[in-house]
């Protein structure tokens, strides 16, 4: 599947810079760029699971502690 995105000047000049430096195609710096952000943001959500998770054992365990004061 092939999809075409527009970035800004900016951006793309700085395609231009690293693209220059690493000796990369812009496309493939682009691709790894979107593979690394997607993996963060799958990391980041199961992070926050965990850190709900731990907030139900705290409260469980909150509760229990108050119920035998």
């Amino acid at each position: 599947m092939n999809m075409e995105i527009q970035v800004t000047k900016e951006i793309n000049d700085k395609l231009d810079f690293v693209s220059e430096s690493l000796g990369f195609n812009k496309q493939k710096i682009v691709e790894m760029a979107i593979l690394f952000y997607l993996d963060s943001i799958g990391k980041q959500r199961e992070l926050e699971q965990e850190f709900e998770g731990w907030d139900e054992l705290s409260n469980e365990a909150l509760i229990k502690f108050e119920e035998k004061l």
